[in-house]
This record gives C-alpha cells, sequence and structure tokens, in this order.
C-alpha cells in the first residue's frame, strides 16, 4: 500500500489533512491534524521557550559549539508554535539554536516561522514529522559542496583519485572510488598512509570497482608494517601488487566470513594473506592494533 493522504475542508475550519496509516515502518508519516501555513516573523527570544514533554534533551556541547561558530546561514529559520490564548511560542525545531543565541548578547531576535497549533499533541506530531523526514547528508553529498569550501581532507581526495584517473562519487565502476566516506576517514586518520597506498590500490583495481573494503584492507596493513617498512617501498611494491583483484577480493571475503570482529581488521588480514601466498619469505605483519606512528 502507498502513502496517501486525505484532503478535507470541515465548515469553519481551515484545510485539515487525515493521514491514512502507512506501510513503511521504517519512517512513519506524522502529520499534525491542523495543518495550515505558517508565518514568517522575527521574535524576542525571550518568547521563545522548550516543551519538554517531547522535546529531546538539549546537547551542551552541541550549544557550545553553535555558539562559538554562530552563522545566520547556519540558523536559518525556527519553526515554532503559538498556542491559543498566549504570547509565548514554543520550538518545535530548532532548540538549540536558539539556546546558543540566549547566550549572545547581541542576538535580539530570531527568524521563526510560526505555526498556529490549537494541541500540546500536534506539537508533538509536528517534532516528529521534522525530525524523523530529514537526514544528515552524508560525505558523499557534501563532496562537491566541501571541495568548492577548501576542504583540505576533500582537495587530497580529489587530488589522489585525479592522479589515477578516477573521479569521486557514484557510480561505482572503474571510472569512480564511490566510497567517500571511508575514503575521507582513512585520510583524516592517517593521511601519509593512504597516499602511500593508493597507488598500489589503483594499479591492482584497474578496470574494476573500488570497494571500500580493499582501500581499507590496505590502509590497515599499511600502517602495521614493521617500523620504517612501507608496502610502497620497492621491495614490497611488487609482492603487494603481485596477487590479482579477483584473488585479493576472494581472501577478503574469506578472512571476513570467519574474523567475528570484521572491519578494517579483517580486511587487512586477506590482503596479508593475499600477498603472503606463495612467498618463501612472507610479509609478518601483527594488525591486530594499529600503531599512531604509521
Amino acid at each position: 500500500m502507498s502513502d496517501t493522504i486525505t484532503l478535507a475542508r470541515p465548515h469553519n475550519m481551515g484545510t485539515v489533512l487525515t493521514p491514512t496509516p502507512t506501510s513503511d515502518r521504517r519512517r512513519p508519516l506524522y502529520v499534525p491534524v491542523k495543518n495550515e501555513p505558517g508565518r514568517l516573523l522575527s521574535i524576542d527570544k525571550r518568547l521563545l521557550h522548550i516543551d519538554p514533554h517531547y522535546q529531546r534533551k538539549l546537547n551542551d556541547r552541541l550549544v557550545a559549539r553553535i555558539v562559538s561558530n554562530w552563522s545566520w546561514i547556519s540558523c536559518g529559520v525556527l519553526e515554532v508554535s503559538r498556542r491559543p490564548g498566549s504570547e509565548m511560542y514554543f520550538v518545535i525545531d530548532g532548540q538549540h539554536r536558539w539556546r546558543a543565541a540566549c547566550y549572545i548578547t547581541p542576538i535580539k531576535e530570531l527568524p521563526c516561522i510560526a505555526f498556529e497549533l490549537d494541541e500540546l499533541r500536534d506539537e508533538a506530531i509536528g517534532f516528529l514529522a521534522t525530525n524523523t523526514e530529514r537526514r544528515m547528508p552524508t560525505i558523499s553529498d557534501q563532496f562537491r559542496a566541501l571541495l568548492i569550501a577548501g576542504d583540505p581532507i576533500a582537495k587530497s581526495m580529489e587530488r589522489i583519485a585525479g592522479t589515477h584517473s578516477r573521479v569521486i562519487g557514484a557510480p561505482a565502476d572503474a571510472q569512480h572510488v564511490s566510497c567517500v566516506t571511508a575514503f575521507a576517514r582513512m585520510l583524516r586518520d592517517n593521511t601519509a598512509a593512504m597516499e602511500r597506498v593508493f597507488p598500489l590500490v589503483a594499479q591492482i583495481a584497474a578496470g574494476h570497482t573500488l570497494p571500500a573494503r580493499l582501500l581499507q584492507g590496505y590502509h590497515r596493513l599499511e600502517r602495521c608494517m614493521p617500523k620504517g617498512q612501507s608496502l610502497s617501498d620497492e621491495h614490497w611494491r611488487k609482492r603487494a601488487t603481485r596477487p590479482s583483484y579477483t584473488e585479493i577480493m576472494e581472501c577478503i571475503r574469506q578472512t571476513s566470513a570467519i574474523d567475528v570482529k570484521g572491519g578494517a581488521r579483517a580486511y587487512a588480514l586477506g590482503v596479508l594473506r593475499a600477498i603472503n601466498k606463495g612467498l618463501r619469505n612472507p610479509l609478518h605483519a601483527s594488525v591486530e592494533t594499529v600503531p599512531h606512528y604509521r
């Protein structure tokens, strides 16, 4: 069954939206019974309040971060409700921005869109509607904006990938690096290690997709190499790129299936297994812990 909404216009009342049951169990559809356009107002911050009956607990760290980096663009517009016969407004969405503004003396008023809601129930449903229909953009979603903004990690990602004829983003094919979030995380964790192993991974994955587990496996293994050694060294480079893409991915699959911890550790074990296969003098590297200096 698809999500549907029945539109009705009772006598002497504004438009009322009555939601029918939704079949989406992961994301319910929340629509207040009274559903009319709000008014854009500039409201004295002293008239804004929080109703703890439905609002989430304030995050003091988030408030402090907003205070330290106040931006009117980031603040945007708060969504508030004015109850019948009251001069006070209750914040439905934007309580952290409001609380931060309370600590900034020069700020007297905040831009708000005010809804006339008759019942506390409608405010609570409005809170649910606002916070369940939105999601934080992923690093992949943010990438182009971060690049334009001059983010150093985004710039490094584009440079490293571009050097090997890869483009950051979708789709997952032989020309792209689609594991954007994992790539960014590894660069933040250890940029130097990524600089050393990406050329190896790009060589192995030439003509193939470049999955996160392959990049994570080499990045983790590089950080666990014996002190003073690197997979990019002439001695290990040939060995590290000797196995085929198919062989390495199969080893990663096998170790991931039997390693209960999983993640980068299992991927690194798979890469190590593929590299050492058939070697008289195998590479000895412990992937249990990651030394800080790597």
